[in-house]
């Protein structure tokens, strides 16, 4: 008789177990030419359930457990999963049914599929954010490029504007020594005609309209610049404006020296006054030109300071603004990179840059108190001349023509002394104007070094939140990824050991479906033994009732004629010995004997046959006896 841990019958004596892989190419065989489902249906089975069985023998054969290895409790081999910490439990999985146990497949496939697709998404993501700071960089490195080009720039401007200063210095003080020189020797030669005296006089006359003339123009240039200044506020702006009061100052005081020349015509001498006087206007009209051309050229320098003062307010707003929105982020950095060090260089340069242009603006003060020391120079200059005047006219009071020339000199001379109050007035005026805007300028600088303490607070925190920003963001990206692979980790451990204990019960339950197959077999096999050995025993038994009635009929037999015998003996032995008995004892104990033997033949009678060997439960015949037996041995 086989048992469950026997070799399998079936395939011990040749047959195929029924739907294993061997049965079902055998079946197909027979049938090729029919649809899986259509042979299913024939022979009984469901194809959801044939399906989920195939599954299932894939997966086992997927794994790496083989699908025929069964200890004795049933259980797979090796209790180790393929993948995932060995720490984590199994599921209990063996009360899901085959259709649950496939949508948990699904599912499982469909998260790990999601997870997938998210650390695609999240690697993208980096992807972009590394693009935006490389990005960064490099418009952070053009801009630092494009703030070294501006401020070598600024150099070479505040250089070239140094050099102009010093050429027009050189050229002032030529134009004064030639003025003087001429002065002195028109002064000096006292021969010279009248004729030529009174030619020069009115060419003086002319020079001095014209003169006027430049001098409102030049006081027109004046006031525009004072209204550029005015609305520009910069210090690059009263830069040039005070170059251009000290060369009206200079253009004033060289009319003051022209003015009063008239009246020394008398003490001049007329051989060389003709030349002189025509050198003189030459001169004149050079310096005035020059100065125009100066002036011209100084108008257009204000307006490239003006769009270069624009350009760096500008970037001075861009800064401010920048360090607004680095202020607003909360990144920390430690260590400075080489992009913040050359900008604090750019800084300092800059600082560097604008203590120069200090030192440039207090020279510039200083230049124009020289010119206002000069036009006092002038005024004393002037005063002398006239004084000279008075008293050439006092020698020429004689002749009438003279004296009406005197008068009308004298009337220029008012009129000379009218347009220098007027041109006192307005040079106070411009004092007042340049006091102003040295209190601007003032204020101007205040503002400026605070700007610059802002400017330098701000490149401070722009260089601590960039530092914040790139540690920040490397620990938050790290932090996010190492967190989001943990969880991804620990996902995939827990959906893998969820699939290997899935595989696992997958590989019970076919291993489970292989023994019931087995179990089937053996099932048979103890069905035909069952009835074999049922036979057999009936056999038996009615051998044994056959042999128990020839024993009870040979028992009485047996004890039939050992009654005769021990009857015969006694008759015997009383006969020989002569043994007297009463008859009553001789009865007596004959039938005492005799009821002893009946109560052993009632005993052996009343025996029943039909009773369990078991439970001891009597039964009318054989046949019901045979039922109850395998009832109650099985």
């Amino acid at each position: 008789m086989g048992r469950v841990g026997d070799e399998n019958p079936a395939i011990s004596t040749g047959t195929v177990v029924p739907w294993s892989s061997a049965w079902v190419t055998q079946q197909r065989r027979k049938a090729p030419g029919q649809s899986p489902e259509a042979f299913l249906k024939s022979n009984g089975k469901d194809y959801d359930s044939f399906c989920v069985y195939t599954a299932r023998r894939r997966t086992a054969t997927m794994s790496h457990q083989p699908l025929s290895c069964l200890t004795e409790k049933g259980d797979s081999p090796s209790e180790t999963t393929g993948n995932g910490p060995p720490n984590l439990a199994h599921p209990n999985l063996d009360t899901f049914t085959p259709h649950e146990l496939l949508q948990q497949m699904r599912e499982l496939l469909i998260e790990n599929h999601q997870l997938k697709e998210a650390m695609k998404l999240n690697n993208q993501a980096m992807k972009g954010r590394f693009e935006e700071l490389s990005a960064w960089t490099e418009k952070q490195k053009e801009e630092r490029l494009y703030f070294e080009t501006q401020s070598k720039e600024a150099k070479e401007r505040l250089t070239a504007l140094s050099l102009e200063n010093e050429k027009l210095k050189q050229e002032l003080g030529k134009l004064t020594g030639k003025t003087e020189r001429a002065f002195e020797d028109i002064i000096g030669d006292p021969k010279v005609p009248k004729a030529e005296v009174e030619q020069e006089v009115e060419q003086l006359k002319t020079q001095v309209a014209r003169l006027q003339a430049e001098k409102a123009d030049l006081l027109g240039i004046v006031s525009e610049l004072q209204l550029k200044l005015n609305l520009g506020g910069s210090s690059e702006d009263s830069f040039v404006e005070i170059r251009m009061a000290e060369g009206e100052a200079d253009v004033a005081a060289k009319e003051i020296k022209t003015s009063p020349r008239p009246t020394r015509t008398d003490s001049v001498d007329m051989s060389k006054s003709a030349e002189g006087t025509k050198n003189y206007v030459e001169f004149e009209e050079l310096t005035v030109s020059q100065l125009l051309h100066c002036l011209r050229e100084g108008n257009q320098k204000v307006e490239r300071l003006e769009v270069a003062l624009k350009e760096a307010k500008e970037r001075i707003s861009d800064f401010e603004k920048k360090a607004k929105d680095h202020s607003e982020t909360e990144s920390q950095t430690e260590e400075p990179t080489e992009q913040e060090k050359e900008e604090e260089k750019d800084t300092k340069t800059i600082g560097s840059e604008v203590e120069t242009l200090n030192l440039q603006v207090t020279t510039l003060f200083k230049e124009l108190q020289e010119a206002h020391t000069k036009l006092s120079e002038a005024e004393l200059m002037k005063k002398r001349l006239q004084e000279k005047c008075q008293a050439l006219e006092r020698k020429n009071s004689a002749s009438p023509s003279e004296l009406n020339e005197k008068q009308e000199l004298v009337y220029k001379n008012k009129k000379l002394e009218l347009q220098v109050e007027s041109m006192r007035s307005e040079i106070k005026m411009e004092q007042a104007k340049t006091e102003d805007e040295k209190s601007k300028l003032g204020t101007l600088q205040l503002t400026h070094n605070r700007l610059l303490q802002e400017y330098n607070n701000a490149l401070k925190t722009i260089e601590e939140l960039k530092r914040r920003e790139s540690e920040k963001v490397d620990k938050v990206v790290l932090q996010e990824l190492s967190g989001k692979l943990e969880l991804a980790e620990k996902a995939l451990a827990s959906k893998q050991l969820q699939m290997d204990g899935m595989k696992q019960t997958i590989a019970k339950q076919e291993k489970d479906l292989e023994t019931m197959a087995v179990l089937r077999a053996q099932m048979e096999v103890y069905c035909s033994d069952f009835h074999a050995e049922r036979a057999a025993r009936e056999k038996i038994h009615e051998e044994k009732e056959q042999l128990a009635l020839q024993l009870a009929v040979l028992l009485k037999e047996n004890n039939a004629f050992e009654d005769g015998g021990s009857r015969q003996t006694l008759m015997e032995m009383q006969s020989r010995h002569g043994a007297r008995a009463s008859d009553a004892d001789q009865q007596a104990y004959l039938v005492q004997r005799g009821a002893e033997d009946r109560n052993w033949l009632d005993q052996q009678q009343n025996i029943p046959i039909h009773s369990c060997p078991k439970c001891g439960e009597v039964l009318p015949d054989i046949d019901t006896l045979l039922i109850h037996v395998t009832d109650c041995i099985i």
